[in-house]
C-alpha cells in the first residue's frame, strides 16, 4: 500500500495530468468510481483558478471576452503549473504567458502590458503596510548620502502603449477606447487606504522612482530623472510623492565598510 507521501504525490499528479496518478486502486468506490471522484476535485480546482484569474485580471478579460479568457486560463494552468499553495500568488506569470501567446498578443499587442499593470495592482493590494508620519522628516545633507524610504505598496509600469488609460477605460468603458496613437505611458500604482490607485506620470518621474525603489540615493534619482528630461525637478517629484503618502522617511544611506 502506498504511504501518505506517495498518495499525496499521486493525487497531485492526477489533478495536473488528468489520469488517476497511479492511485485509482486506493480510492474507495461507491456511487462514483475513482475517475469520477478525481474529476470532481479536478473541476473544483480548475474553477477556483479561473475565478482567481478573473478577479485579478478583469481588464484583460474585458479586452478579449469571456470565452477566450477561459481558454487562456486553461492553457495557463496546464503550461504554468502553480508551485505555491497561496492563491494570492496565482497568476504571477500570467502576463509573461500572454506575451508568449500569439493568439493573444498579436490581435491585442498591449494585452500583456495591461496584465502586468493588473498584477502590480495585486502586489500593491497585498503589500505590507507602513506607518505614515504626519510630516516626513527630511534630513539635511548631501543628496548622494540620502535615500527615500518609499511606501511598500508603490509599484511602477512603463509601456509603449497608453496602458493606464486603457485600464481605466476598461473599468468605465464610456465613449471610444483610448487611441494607440497616444503612444507610451508610464504610471505609478499604490495602495491608498483600502483601495489601489494608479496614475500616469512623466517618464522622468518614473525613472527617478525606479531608482528610489532600488534603494539608491536622491542624487542618483535626480540624475535618472534628468537623463529623461533635463528640466526634471527632484524636489517637486518628492513633494508629490509625500503628498500621496508614498514616502515614509528620508534616511542616510549606510556607509560602505
Amino acid at each position: 500500500m502506498p504511504n501518505l507521501r506517495e498518495l499525496q504525490q499521486g493525487f497531485a499528479a492526477a489533478m495536473a495530468g488528468g489520469g488517476d496518478g497511479g492511485i485509482g486502486a486506493e480510492i474507495v468506490g461507491g456511487a462514483l468510481g475513482a475517475d469520477a471522484r478525481l474529476g470532481v476535485y479536478r473541476h473544483a480546482i480548475a474553477a477556483t483558478r479561473l475565478r482567481v484569474l478573473r478577479e485579478t485580471f478583469p481588464a484583460v478579460e474585458s479586452l478579449v471576452g469571456e470565452a477566450f479568457f477561459e481558454q487562456l486560463a486553461q492553457r495557463y494552468a496546464s503550461q504554468c503549473p502553480s508551485h505555491s499553495g497561496n492563491l494570492c500568488a496565482y497568476g504571477g506569470d500570467f502576463p509573461r504567458f500572454i506575451a508568449r501567446c500569439p493568439q493573444a498578443a498579436d490581435p491585442v499587442p498591449y494585452l500583456a502590458d495591461v496584465a502586468w499593470l493588473e498584477w502590480r495592482r495585486q502586489e500593491a493590494a497585498l503589500a505590507a503596510d507602513a506607518e505614515i508620519p504626519r510630516q516626513v522628516r527630511v534630513m539635511s545633507g548631501e543628496p548622494a548620502r540620502l535615500r527615500a524610504q518609499l511606501h511598500p505598496s508603490l509599484r511602477s509600469i512603463e509601456s509603449a502603449f497608453p496602458v493606464i488609460s486603457i485600464h481605466l477605460w476598461c473599468g468605465a468603458p464610456e465613449g471610444p477606447p483610448p487611441s494607440l496613437d497616444a503612444g507610451a505611458e508610464c504610471g505609478l500604482i499604490w495602495r491608498s487606504g483600502a483601495e489601489v490607485a494608479e496614475a500616469v506620470v512623466h517618464p522622468a518621474t518614473h525613472a527617478a522612482v525606479e531608482v528610489l525603489r532600488r534603494g539608491r540615493s536622491l542624487a542618483d534619482a535626480a540624475a535618472a530623472g534628468a537623463a529623461s528630461d533635463p528640466q526634471f525637478d527632484l524636489d517637486e517629484c518628492l513633494r508629490s510623492l509625500i503628498a500621496s503618502d508614498l514616502i515614509v522617511d528620508v534616511i542616510p544611506l549606510p556607509r560602505s565598510p
